[in-house]
């Protein structure tokens, strides 16, 4: 940084020839000084407070991600399962998690702002066409979103129920028998799955049944049925407007939950929805759990 100072031109100087020698030392003395004693204070300003991205390049943890859970509903203990998940991601990630048990803040359509990524964990059968809406709108607009087992299946009596579709990237509307299955990891390699076990199976789950799968929807993990044999996608990545998805239909209630491999799924597609997820399936550098 140069320091630009208002001195007098040496050419007009009318003081006697020993007197300017003088004042031009003095000038050149300010030009070393000056702009050293700038940068002197800047390294110290970014020692003391360092960005976001000097944060992340020494490894430092980043501002936590602020993360909106929307939770509630029927045929799911989602008293007991949103802490539970809430507090197991949190010792993963670099995340800090708000929970919402109704849709009451949708009916603002600022309800998103302030909020790095919204997590739908939730099973309605009906809503209100505007809070829909805002939630249409934020995803469109670029929020990262997470839609974790039944927000798969909700909203179904709304006439808005497509769209709720398009948003999640996959139509679903009966799952089998709550059971036992295994997955595995299909398509393209995703940071997402890099390090989930390949024959990682539940003792028990609901399998959603896929009826079609959204265009531009990348299938990250299937499962086969144990009663009737056929294949569904039961986890995949999506783009809705500007907003990157992730979603799974794994998550029926504590039997899963307890998974550690699944909470390290939801923890990496939360990640990978916010742009914070390393191509090795590692947090970004901040983005870890203090330990």
């Amino acid at each position: 940084m140069k320091l630009s100072l208002a001195l007098r031109d040496p050419s007009r100087d009318t003081l006697p020839s020993s007197a300017g020698l003088i004042m031009r030392k003095k000038r050149s003395i300010l030009q070393r000084v000056v702009p050293i004693s700038v940068a002197i204070a800047l390294c110290v300003a970014l020692i003391a407070f360092p960005t976001n991205t000097s944060a992340r390049r020494s490894g430092l943890a980043a501002p936590p991600l602020k993360a909106l859970f929307i939770t509630g509903g029927v045929y799911h203990d989602y008293d007991k399962l949103a802490p539970y998940l809430t507090s197991q991601l949190s010792t993963l990630i670099n995340v800090k998690f708000d929970i919402i048990t109704s849709l009451k803040e949708l009916g603002s359509e600022h309800f998103a702002d302030g909020y790095d990524v919204i997590v739908y964990d939730l099973c309605l059968d009906d809503a209100d066409s505007a809070a829909l809406d805002h939630a249409f709108h934020a995803g469109y607009e670029g929020k990262p979103t997470v839609f974790i087992h039944c927000a798969v299946h909700s909203f179904r009596n709304s006439p808005k129920i497509h769209e709720w579709e398009n948003y999640v990237g996959l139509r679903s509307k009966f799952h089998d028998k709550f059971g036992p299955f295994a997955t595995q990891k299909v398509g393209l390699a995703n940071a997402i799955t890099a390090n989930f076990p390949a024959d990682w199976k539940t003792t028990g789950d609901e399998l959603y049944q896929t009826i079609e799968v959204i265009a531009g929807t990348q299938p990250l993990l299937t499962a086969k049925s144990p009663v009737d044999g056929r294949v569904h996608v039961v986890g995949w990545t999506h783009t809705y407007g500007k907003a990157r998805v992730f979603a799974t239909t794994l998550g029926h209630d504590s039997e899963t939950a307890a998974s550690p491999a699944y909470v390290q799924l939801l923890a990496n597609g939360l990640l990978w929805s916010c742009g914070e997820l390393g191509p090795d399936g590692n947090p970004e550098p901040g983005y870890a759990a203090a330990k």
